[in-house]
């Protein structure tokens, strides 16, 4: 193991259901695969995370590489295999625990669906964050990228992307922001307590996630592979899917890169 790595509970109360450990690592290649390891050898539980500072094979979506300079959040959080987490609502329901979170803390943020995390400015959403959903022999993570200090400038973003980039530190007037170990340490105890405060979590989760949606009741397009759906974004459906009301009817879109549509389009 590292010589860098260092741990921490961020509740030492032993009957405190916010209870976790956080695996901390200076440099990593990948949080993903480091929290794979230590799943593997036993010694990551539900809830428990590993955080990096810095990494430098950072994966996102489709293996594209996370830009991972030092000041922002690059974490894995290992979560149950349990309903809404086990089928593909995974990384939606994942994505209303962060925004709960982060609202909490003061922050004005959205769910870009279906894994994207957006901050609210005067210029318009912002991407702030990504997840990334990976199983591997029956132990479930959750890969959390978060811009605290930087992002990607417009020449790093692929040329299709639905959004800019931007970063915590940008939009903190009036909010007191913590380093990035400390702010992993306070998320990850809001996400066990929203989490747990829920008592039904797989039944209402979908609900509320619609009310952090981003563009909600505006049109969208969803492009999947080289067919688009576009549509008024009607909300979200238990098995996390998005709807979309369409001339035709009500239609789930299942998978897609979403970005804004057109007021133009009628019915």
């Amino acid at each position: 193991m590292s010589k860098s790595e260092w741990n921490t509970y961020a509740n030492q109360d032993k009957d405190s259901p916010c209870r976790h450990e956080i695996f901390y690592f200076e440099d990593l290649p990948s949080s993903l695969d480091m929290a794979h390891v230590l799943a593997s050898q036993d010694r990551l539980r539900i809830w428990d995370s590993v955080f990096a500072a810095s990494q430098t094979a950072g994966r996102g979506q489709l293996r594209r590489r996370w830009h991972s300079p030092r000041g922002n959040i690059y974490a894995a959080l290992r979560l149950p295999v349990l309903p809404p987490f086990s089928d593909g609502a995974a990384s939606v329901a994942v994505g209303l625990l962060l925004v709960e979170s982060l609202s909490q803390l003061g922050f004005p943020v959205r769910i870009k669906w279906p894994n994207d995390v957006v901050l609210e400015s005067e210029f318009g959403p912002r991407k702030i964050a990504g997840i990334l959903l990976e199983e591997r022999a029956g132990i479930l993570l959750a890969g959390i990228g978060i811009n605290i200090t930087s992002c990607p400038s417009k020449d790093e973003l692929r040329p299709d992307a639905a959004l800019d980039a931007g970063c915590l530190a940008e939009f903190s007037a009036g909010i007191s922001l913590p380093t990035a170990e400390k702010l992993w340490s306070r998320l990850v105890n809001c996400i066990i307590s929203v989490y747990n405060n829920a008592r039904t979590f797989a039944d209402t989760w979908h609900l509320r996630a619609e009310a952090f949606l981003l563009w909600k009741s505006r049109i969208v397009i969803v492009a999947d592979g080289q067919i688009e759906h576009k549509g008024r974004l009607a909300g979200l459906s238990p098995s996390g899917g998005l709807l979309l009301e369409t001339k035709n009817g009500i239609q789930e879109c299942f998978s897609g890169s979403l970005r804004s549509g057109s007021a133009k389009f009628g019915f």
